[in-house]
C-alpha cells in the first residue's frame, strides 16, 4: 500500500483521520501509533520486529547516555568517555543490522569476486524505511549524547517518531525535536490543516499518477534495450528519467507533508526548487534536503573537525601554504558524506559511483569559486545577465541528467556505454524515426509536458516566494472548489492507470 494507491488515500488515510478526531484526545496517540503499526505491517509484515528492537535499544541508549551524564565522582573527560561508548554501540548496532540485511551480498560479492570464486546471493527479508528511520535513530542519540536534546523518558514517544506512517517509507528524515511531541500531543484536527494538507496531496498525485507514471514505460524501455539503440534516444532517456525521478520523489514528498500537515504535523521540506539551482552544491541543498542536512550535522563537520583531520591540515600548511592547508578539512569531510551518501542510496558500484561523481564536481566548483569570482569581475562579465545564466543553468541540468543516467542504470559498466553512445552514435533522426517503438504515444507526451510545464510554472512563482496555496485560498469559493474539483478530476482522467499501465512502486521506498 504505496501513498500513490487508492487504498492509502482513499481509505487508510480518512479512517485514521475520522478516529483520531473521534477519540479523546489524551488517546490519540495511540490512534497514530496503531496506524504506524498497521501501515508497516501491511507492508513488511512480520518484519515489525526490526522497528521494534530499533525503538527499544534508542530508548534505553537514550536513557543511558542520560544516566552517564547524571552520574558524579568523574572527570568531564571521562563522563565523555563513557557517553562516547554508549553512543557508539546505540549507532553501531543500528548499522550493524543495516549493512547485514543490505549490504551482505555487495560486499562479499565483491570480495569473491577479486578471488575468482562465485557467489550465491543470500537473500534478506528487509523492512520498509530501514534507511529512514535509521538515520533518525543516529540523529536523535547524537543530539542526547551531544546534551542539545533531552532523553525521552516516554517510549511511546520515541515509537511515535521513528513509525509515523506517513513518512516511514520514504522519509523526511526528521530530527526528533521537530516532530516527537506535536505527534504525542493529540491535537484535534484544524478545518485549515484538512484544507491545506488534501491540496498537497492532490498535487502530489498529478506529480507522480500524471507525469512520472505516464512516463516510466520509456525509461524502462531505453535503459533495458540500450545496446541496440541511438545515443539521441539514451541521452532523450537520461533526461525523461531525470524528469520522472524528481517528479515522482517529489509528489510523494507532498503526499507525505499533505499528510502529516492534516494531523498538524508540520515534517521538514526536502525539496526546494532544485532545478533552479546555480552549482552542484546548490542542488544538494535543494535536493533530498533532510538528508543532505544529516550528511553535513553528523559527518561534515565531525569529520572536519577531527583531530587526525586537523593535525594533517596543519601538516600541509607547513609545506604547501595556508591556500592549499584550508582545503583538506572540508575535502576530507566533503568526501565521507558522498562515499555515506552513495551507500545510503543502495548496494551497487553505480551509487558508489554516483557519491564519488558529485564528491569531485563539488569538490572542483569549492577550489574554483574564488578564481571564478575574479576573472568574471575582471572581465567585466555581468553574471546577472540572461546569457550567463542560461549557460549555467544548461550546465547543472547537464551535471544533473548525467548523474541521474549513471545512478538509474543497472551496472557501471551500462552506465558508461550508455554515456560513451551519446557522443560515439549520436543521430537525431533516430529519436524521430524510433518515437513511436518508446512505449508511449502522443497523448501521452502531451499530457507529460503540459504536467512538466505546470509543475514549472509552480516552481518560477515558489522560487519568487509567492505562497500559490494562500492565494488560491483567497479566491471567491465558487471558483476556489471549481479550481479543486478540475485539479482532482485532470487525476482521475488524465492519470497513468488502468489498461496498459502497472502500477508503478515508489523509488525511494526501496532505500
Amino acid at each position: 500500500m504505496s501513498y500513490n494507491f487508492l487504498a492509502y488515500f482513499a481509505l487508510f488515510l480518512p479512517i485514521v483521520v475520522l478516529v483520531y478526531q473521534i477519540v479523546p484526545q489524551k488517546f490519540r496517540f495511540v490512534v497514530l501509533l496503531i496506524a504506524d503499526y498497521t501501515f508497516f505491517c501491511i507492508i513488511s509484515r512480520f518484519l515489525v520486529v526490526y522497528l521494534l528492537f530499533a525503538t527499544v535499544l534508542t530508548y534505553y541508549i537514550g536513557l543511558w547516555i542520560e544516566k552517564i551524564s547524571l552520574k558524579s565522582g568523574f572527570t568531564a573527560k571521562e563522563l565523555t568517555g563513557k557517553k562516547r561508548k554508549a553512543l557508539a554501540l546505540g549507532i553501531v548496532i543500528n548499522i550493524l543490522v543495516i549493512l547485514i540485511l543490505k549490504y551482505t551480498n555487495f560486499f562479499a560479492g565483491a570480495i569473491f569476486n577479486i578471488f575468482g570464486k562465485d557467489f550465491t546471493p543470500i537473500r534478506f527479508l528487509v523492512p520498509i524505511g530501514i534507511s529512514f528511520y535509521t538515520l533518525e535513530i543516529i540523529s536523535y542519540l547524537t543530539d542526547v549524547y551531544r546534551g542539545t536534546q533531552k532523553a525521552e523518558h516516554n517510549l511511546a514517544k520515541i515509537a511515535l517518531f521513528l513509525s509515523f506512517f506517513p513518512q516511514i517509507m520514504e522519509g523526511p528524515i526528521a530530527r526528533y525535536n521537530q516532530t516527537a511531541d506535536d505527534l504525542y500531543a493529540g491535537k484535534g484536527i484544524q478545518f485549515d490543516n484538512l484544507k491545506f494538507g488534501a491540496q498537497r496531496i492532490i498535487w502530489g498525485l498529478f506529480k507522480k499518477i500524471v507525469i512520472a507514471d505516464r512516463i516510466f514505460p520509456a525509461v524502462k524501455h531505453i535503459f533495458n534495450n540500450y545496446e541496440i539503440l541511438d545515443g539521441s534516444i539514451i541521452l532523450f532517456g537520461a533526461v525523461v528519467y531525470t524528469c520522472q525521478l524528481y517528479m515522482e520523489f517529489s509528489g510523494a514528498m507532498d503526499i507525505i507533508m499533505g499528510s502529516g500537515e492534516i494531523f498538524g504535523i508540520n515534517l521538514p521540506e526536502n525539496f526546494r526548487q532544485p532545478f533552479f539551482a546555480r552549482t552542484a552544491g546548490d542542488f544538494w541543498r535543494r535536493w533530498h534536503i533532510t538528508l543532505g542536512t544529516f550528511f553535513k550535522d553528523y559527518i561534515f563537520y565531525p569529520v572536519s573537525l577531527a583531530k587526525p583531520v586537523k593535525k594533517s591540515a596543519k601538516k600541509i600548511k607547513e609545506k604547501c601554504g595556508k591556500t592549499v592547508a584550508k582545503f583538506v578539512a572540508p575535502t576530507a569531510a566533503l568526501f565521507c558524506v558522498w562515499v555515506c551518501n552513495g551507500l545510503w542510496h543502495g548496494a551497487n558500484w553505480t551509487f558508489l559511483f554516483y557519491g564519488m561523481y558529485y564528491f569531485i564536481i563539488i569538490f572542483i566548483e569549492n577550489i574554483t569559486e574564488n578564481p571564478v569570482k575574479n576573472m568574471t569581475a575582471k572581465l567585466h562579465i555581468n553574471t546577472h545577465n540572461i546569457f550567463y545564466r542560461g549557460f549555467r543553468t544548461v550546465k547543472i541540468f547537464a551535471i544533473i541528467v548525467i548523474g541521474e543516467m549513471f545512478y538509474r542504470a543497472d551496472t557501471l559498466s551500462q552506465g558508461f556505454k550508455m554515456f560513451g553512445k551519446i557522443f560515439s552514435d549520436f543521430h537525431i533522426t533516430q529519436l524521430f524515426k524510433r518515437f513511436g517503438t518508446l512505449r508511449v504515444d502522443t497523448v501521452d507526451i502531451i499530457i507529460a509536458v503540459i504536467g512538466v510545464i505546470i509543475v514549472t510554472i509552480v516552481g518560477v512563482l515558489l522560487e519568487k516566494n509567492i505562497k500559490i496555496r494562500e492565494k488560491i485560498d483567497g479566491w471567491k469559493l465558487p471558483l476556489r472548489w471549481t479550481f479543486w474539483l478540475t485539479a482532482v478530476m485532470v487525476i482521475v482522467l488524465f492519470g497513468a492507470y488502468g489498461s496498459g499501465y502497472a502500477a508503478v512502486d515508489l523509488i525511494y521506498a526501496g532505500y
